[in-house]
């Protein structure tokens, strides 16, 4: 004779055959989920952070090149203009008494020397350091300067204060219009619409013309904190770099007294932090990028006083 169980009959077998959970293991389980879910939530909050890293220095670096594209663009037009017997170029040096505070040429120490194209802090050694390109027939990059510490050899000014310079000067006339025939053009770090630490192109048009003169100013990067200029002097020799330039003192230079550089050295720095940039006092340790660019000033570099000097 077949046996059936009814329903109640079968969970009354189960629940007499079924093990219980103790508490202990179910604190066991809690704790190793809770080691998992931290882990978990320490992953996901380390690509968070590093997502926002990564997007603030993108960010720098967009802005920081847009500006050094602008002020290229313009510094390689600046001129001498024959009509006139004083010229227009003026950079000054403003050294800050601070930097990023960061070991940036990982030498041990917190150099921070000032920006002047110098081994200021002695971690210069020519058989790693010299760095030159050599070209076509045999001829190198930077000939005249090998085994000599300049811009362009590693730890050369790698490792500096921030600076707040400015740079003033005339450009070419514009030909596609004739209506703006010159431009006076200064670059400087000033507050902007109530925000600071902006650089900032100020741009005077027709400066010698008070019929067409105007003037407008125009933000050209944010968080900038540091913006610094040298000048290649041709009037002496052997050639080196300026920390300032003012064409004004052109009588008074060396022969053959070209009243402009021959090229200009930019060093800009800005904030690449993830942290508002409102929350950054100066001095303290900072994470920002810089990039650098040398712009040759092609009257100079095509003048006959320059050529005569090769």
């Amino acid at each position: 004779m077949k046996r059936f169980f009814t329903y109640p009959t079968l969970l009354r077998l189960f629940c007499r055959y079924r093990k219980g959970v103790t508490l202990i293991e179910l604190l066991v389980a809690i704790t190793i989920s809770g080691i998992f879910l931290a882990g978990v939530m320490e992953t996901f909050v380390y690509i968070l952070q590093s997502s926002e890293d990564a997007e603030a220095k993108l960010e720098a670096v967009t802005n920081a090149r847009s500006a050094l594209d602008t002020m290229s663009q313009e510094i390689k037009t600046a001129r001498i203009d024959p009509r006139r017997p004083i010229q227009f170029f003026y950079g000054s040096s403003v050294d800050l008494p601070y930097g990023d505070a960061i070991d940036d040429d990982l030498d041990g120490r917190t150099d921070e020397e000032i920006r002047d194209g110098h081994d200021n802090d002695g971690d210069y050694a020519a058989v790693n350091d010299d760095l030159h390109i050599q070209l076509d027939g045999g001829v190198f990059e930077r000939g005249n300067l090998i085994n000599s510490p300049d811009l362009g050899d590693r730890n050369i000014d790698e490792d500096c204060r921030f600076s707040n310079d400015t740079l003033e000067f005339i450009t070419f006339p514009d030909p596609n219009n004739p209506g703006f025939r010159e431009k006076n053009v200064k670059y400087q770090i000033t507050t902007f619409d109530g925000q600071p630490n902006v650089l900032v192109r100020r741009v005077i048009y027709n400066p010698h013309d008070p019929d067409t003169r105007y003037e407008e100013q125009d933000p050209i990067a944010f968080n900038v904190l540091s913006i610094s200029f040298l000048y290649w002097d041709p009037n002496r020799f052997p050639m080196d770099w300026l920390t300032a330039w003012d064409s004004l003192y052109a009588p008074m230079f060396p022969d053959p007294q070209i009243e402009l550089p021959a090229a200009v050295h930019v060093a800009l720095t800005v904030y690449s932090g993830a942290a508002p940039f409102q929350e950054y006092s100066a001095g303290q340790r900072v994470d920002a990028i810089t990039l650098q660019t040398i712009v040759n000033i092609e009257q100079v570099l095509k003048d006959e006083r320059y050529q005569n000097l090769k």
